[in-house]
């Protein structure tokens, strides 16, 4: 069973995900996920982790345009969701996927290696 911190988590992140598409701004190009939500202990503050498909130039605009935009989607989320706190809202990119790409070509090299 979920204890409140973890569906928190789950429900922050979905609402997240959702009111991420209603952001105008012109700096949020390329295609933008949300990977992961970390809620700390007292559930003021969450680091909400992000991935982009495209350019450094992209991903640097994105991270401005989200800055930006974090006061805007906490308003929403107080709109959304009757809790006590609303947390503050802090985006970090997200460098799994980008590793994980690396690892991958870096074991599909060797796996050539090893059949030649």
């Amino acid at each position: 069973m979920y204890d409140r911190g973890e569906r928190l988590k789950e429900l922050f992140k979905e609402l997240i995900t959702e009111l991420l598409r209603e952001v105008k701004d012109p700096g949020l190009t390329g295609f933008l996920t949300v990977t992961d939500l970390q809620l700390s202990q007292d559930r003021k503050n969450a680091t909400v982790y992000y991935s982009i498909m495209g350019s450094d130039a992209e991903r640097e605009s994105a991270a401005k345009a989200l800055e930006r935009a974090a006061p805007y989607l906490r308003s929403l989320l107080k709109k959304k969701v009757t809790v006590k706190v609303v947390p503050q809202l802090l985006f970090r990119f997200d460098e799994t996927p980008r590793k994980a790409s690396r690892i991958d070509a870096l074991l599909n090299k060797l796996e050539k290696e090893r059949g030649s």
